[in-house]
């Protein structure tokens, strides 16, 4: 029932009171009706079809895309330590997070030999073992990252995708991406 002068909290208020505060994630936040980004923050590319020139998509916002939060790579970075090392969620409900299931036809494409659990992706190493992760695609922008399974080692890639003007463009971008964290995951003792 809604009582006068009370209001529930959006669920970015909940997201910022009960996991960016805690965590220490200073520098992710939900923009709310603002196309600004606070700097300083990398700049996102795009090729619409097949002309050559690239448009300057950083201001673009779609309110729906990718949860709505901005960060940095540091942040995500630090998120995934914490969630892998536990200071996130109970063990029981980690564990039901990293139970996974294995991909389908055509997801096997992009992430050969991958499965995915709650959230997260499972993805083998070149070093042996697994790494767990979650990249995301917005228009001008590809990330990809890796942590190890103890949550001791995060790394993430954060990439513009402006040269990219076909499917093979994004696929031979996601795979260097995915390359590019997995090897330095590898490097980092993940």
């Amino acid at each position: 029932m809604h009582r006068e002068g009370h209001h529930r909290p959006y669920w970015h208020d909940q997201v910022r009171d009960r996991l960016l505060q805690p965590l220490g994630l200073r520098h992710t936040y939900h923009p709310g009706d603002s196309p600004a980004v606070r700097k300083p923050h990398a700049r996102g590319y795009q090729r619409f079809g097949t002309k050559p020139k690239l448009v300057d998509v950083t201001l673009y916002e779609d309110p729906n895309a990718s949860g709505g939060l901005i960060g940095t790579t540091a942040d995500l970075n630090r998120f995934f330590r914490d969630l892998l090392g536990g200071k996130v969620l109970k063990p029981a409900q980690l564990r039901e997070m990293k139970r996974t299931v294995p991909l389908n036809d055509e997801f096997q494409v992009p992430y050969p030999g991958a499965r995915y659990g709650l959230g997260l992706l499972k993805t083998g190493l070149p070093c042996g073992g697994w790494s767990w992760g979650h990249g995301g695609d917005e228009i001008g922008y590809m990330s990809r990252n890796a942590v190890s399974d103890d949550g001791r080692v995060a790394v993430t890639a954060s990439m513009s995708t402006g040269w990219a003007t076909s499917v093979e463009d994004t696929l031979r971008q996601h795979r260097a991406g995915m390359r590019l964290v997995a090897n330095a995951l590898c490097r980092e003792g993940g």
